[in-house]
């Protein structure tokens, strides 16, 4: 594993902890479905990096 997909790995790691906290501390729908769409966006730039 080189250390772009590292830091990727780690930084998807950091965005679902930060939407789950998020989602449950009760923040606005409007801005946990904002950090949800980066943070699938983020998962597939992921896998896209582990892919190859």
């Amino acid at each position: 594993m080189s250390m772009v997909e590292s830091i990727l790995l780690c930084l998807l790691v950091t965005l679902v902890i930060t939407t789950y906290v998020g989602w449950r501390s009760g923040n606005e729908r409007r801005d946990v479905g904002l950090l949800a769409g980066l943070t699938a966006l983020c998962g597939v730039g992921t896998a896209t990096a582990l892919a190859v």
